[in-house]
C-alpha cells in the first residue's frame, strides 16, 4: 500500500511538471502575440499570470522535498528523476520570467515617442525558441533521448538569429537617436528569446541524463 502511494506521488510529480511546462508554453506564445500585435491587454495578462507559474514551480519543489523527507530508502532511478524534475522546473520558471519580460517590454515600447517595428527575423527566432521549448517537453514526456539531441541544431540557428538581429537593431539605434530606446526594447526581447532557447537545451540535457545517467552538452 505504501509503495503504491509512493508510485502515485512520483506520477503526480511528472504531471505537475508537465502542467508547469504547459503554462510556460502558453505564456511564451501569448508574449509573442503581444509583440506581433502590440497588444497591451494581453501583455498585462501575461504579467499577471506569471504568479501562477511561480506558484506551480514552488509546488513542484515542495513535493520533491516532502518525498525525500518521507520516503526511505529511495531508488537511485527515482532520486535521479526527482533531481531532474527540480532542475527542469527551475528552467521552466526562468522561461516564464522571459515571457514576462517580453510582455513588459511590449507595454513599455508602446509608450515610446519613436516606434521601432519588430524585424522579420524576430518572429522567426521566436518560432524557433517556442518550438525548442515544445520539443524539450515532448522529450521529457516520452523519455526520448534522440528528440532531446535535436535541440542542439535548433540552438545554433537561434544563436545566428541573435547575431543578425543585434546587428540590425544596433544599426537602427545608430542611424536614428530618437529610436534608441525602442531598439533597446527589442534587443532585450532578442536576449530573452536566446536565453529561452538555452534553457530549452538545458531541459534536453536533463532528459538525456535522466535516461542514460550521462551528461551530454547540447549547447557547448
Amino acid at each position: 500500500m505504501l509503495r503504491q502511494k509512493y508510485v502515485r506521488q512520483i506520477d503526480t510529480l511528472r504531471e505537475d511538471l508537465l502542467r508547469l511546462g504547459s503554462m510556460v508554453e502558453h505564456a511564451l506564445k501569448r508574449a509573442m502575440h503581444c509583440l506581433q500585435n502590440w497588444d497591451v491587454i494581453v501583455s498585462a495578462q501575461v504579467i499577471h499570470d506569471d504568479k501562477q507559474i511561480d506558484e506551480t514551480w514552488r509546488l513542484v519543489e515542495d513535493k520533491v522535498i516532502r518525498l525525500l523527507a518521507t520516503q526511505q530508502p529511495i531508488l537511485a532511478s527515482d532520486l535521479r528523476l526527482m533531481s531532474v524534475v527540480v532542475a527542469i522546473a527551475g528552467e521552466l520558471e526562468r522561461i516564464g520570467d522571459y515571457a514576462n519580460s517580453i510582455a513588459r517590454r511590449v507595454r513599455r515600447a508602446t509608450r515610446r515617442p519613436a516606434f521601432v517595428p519588430a524585424p522579420d527575423g524576430l518572429n522567426e527566432m521566436a518560432n524557433l525558441a517556442q518550438r525548442m521549448l515544445h520539443i524539450s517537453l515532448d522529450a521529457f514526456l516520452n523519455q526520448d533521448v534522440e528528440l532531446a539531441q535535436t535541440l542542439s541544431e535548433y540552438d545554433k540557428r537561434v544563436d545566428q538569429y541573435e547575431t543578425d538581429l543585434r546587428a540590425e537593431l544596433l544599426d537602427i539605434a545608430k542611424s536614428d537617436p530618437q529610436r534608441i530606446e525602442g531598439a533597446i526594447d527589442l534587443l532585450d526581447v532578442v536576449h530573452a528569446l536566446e536565453r529561452t532557447a538555452d534553457r530549452a537545451t538545458n531541459i534536453g540535457e536533463r532528459v538525456i541524463f535522466l535516461e542514460t545517467n550521462e551528461i551530454e552538452e547540447l549547447n557547448p
